[in-house]
């Protein structure tokens, strides 16, 4: 008698066959050949990290070399404008003293403002303001004696300002 379950049993041909195990030398290549995957993976990888970055740079030099010679062009534009408006204001000068009739000048003076020209024996002072301009001879500047003088000169001009009242 037979007790147990009432499944039926399956002729041997049909069982599933057992997984039999690679050999070993099988594993070490197919590790072998994922490892060397990986490294070519990692190598490619690299290098499209690298191109971008050449390329990155190689963009931004040429947006800087166009950015200069924008700049330079832009400059020279400039620089022939002022050269024509230089040459403009020169020429409106030149005319504008041209324009200018001393004659006419002086009969307006005389005539509407009633001022006439100084006489021989006047003496006229005109006050001109030359704090941009200094004129020195090499005597003036060559020597002791000048170095000297000039030196108890400004002694002398410094006490005076020191006790003068403000």
């Amino acid at each position: 008698m037979e007790y147990g379950n009432l499944a039926y049993k399956l002729p041997e041909q049909y069982e599933e066959p057992i997984k039999r195990k690679r050999p070993q030398a099988n594993r070490v290549k197919i590790v072998k050949r994922n490892r060397e995957q990986m490294l070519s993976r990692s190598k490619n990888i690299r290098r499209i990290c690298a191109i971008v970055v050449i390329a990155i740079s190689a963009g931004f030099m040429i947006s800087q070399f166009v950015t200069v010679n924008e700049t330079e062009e832009q400059v020279a534009t400039l620089q022939k404008e002022l050269a024509e408006l230089e040459s403009a204001t020169s020429q409106m000068i030149f005319d504008l003293e041209q324009s200018v009739d001393l004659d006419e000048i002086e009969e307006e003076a005389t005539t509407r403002l009633g001022m006439q020209r100084p006489e021989k024996y006047q003496t006229i002072y005109v006050n001109v303001k030359q704090d941009d301009v200094t004129e020195k001879t090499a005597s003036e500047v060559e020597g002791f004696g000048n170095s000297v003088m000039s030196a108890l000169k400004k002694i002398g001009s410094n006490i005076v300002q020191f006790f003068s009242i403000k």
